[in-house]
């Protein structure tokens, strides 16, 4: 590191040295009962993922994620789809703070539509973004197929909330402190969009608008996503 580098990179070095030694063990688990993987109409799928630094290293925490997807058919053509995942991550022992590289990210199109990639939770001087060691997004969404086309190429209305906490920036120093779970933090949004398996793969277009945008987000209407369905 140097003087220009972000001041959560210097912080890792003042905290934990210039090479310090990690050891994870990781474990997870999923469950699958879609009807079909990349372009489903009832079903429930499942995902577990857990990792923990191991004691006796220099950096010892654990991080777990858990999501779950709920698809209901509600006619032979419209499909309400749920999707909710949460995030924890945190340290023990002697370390002080959680690794930033292990952060959590909220905001873009697989999170928050409407919000910039990555943008929303905290930032430190520079603005850059921190993203949190606590994650906590929803979507909802109603797919059709559109006219004269199969499910491969369906049309969708959507609602997304979610945010990230993490170390915010106490103003005046260059220390930070783990933010409070305060709800009131999350970001909403709503839009629609157009999913479509593709030769190339399953993409996913929207156009959405925020619904609480607030001073210092970073707002994109239109985004895309190639490879996933939420």
């Amino acid at each position: 590191t140097n003087s220009n580098s972000p001041r959560r990179y210097q912080n890792y070095v003042d905290q934990f040295g210039d090479n310090p030694i990690s050891v994870a063990l990781t474990a997870g688990w999923s469950r699958d009962s879609r009807d079909n993987s990349l372009a489903p109409t009832r079903g429930v799928y499942q995902r577990f993922s857990g990792e923990f630094g191991l004691p006796g290293f220099d950096i010892q925490y654990y991080k777990a994620t858990y999501q779950y997807q709920h698809f209901i058919p509600l006619s032979r053509t419209w499909t309400l789809a749920f999707n909710g995942e949460v995030g924890w991550g945190d340290v023990y022992g002697s370390t002080e703070q959680f690794p930033f590289f292990k952060n959590f990210y909220a905001g873009g199109i697989g999170s928050v539509r409407g919000f910039e990639t990555s943008s929303i939770g905290p930032r430190d001087t520079n603005d850059d973004r921190l993203g949190g060691d606590r994650q906590l997004i929803f979507s909802a969404e109603l797919l059709t197929p559109l006219p004269g086309a199969d499910r491969t190429l369906r049309g969708l209305l959507f609602f997304d909330a979610g945010t990230v906490w993490g170390y915010e920036r106490v103003l005046g120093t260059h220390s930070y402190e783990r933010q409070d779970m305060d709800f009131s933090e999350l970001r909403y949004s709503v839009g629609f969009g157009v999913a479509w398996i593709s030769p190339l793969g399953p993409l996913k277009f929207s156009l959405a608008f925020p619904l609480n945008k607030k001073d210092g987000d970073d707002v994109q209407r239109f985004q895309f996503q190639i490879g996933t369905g939420f």
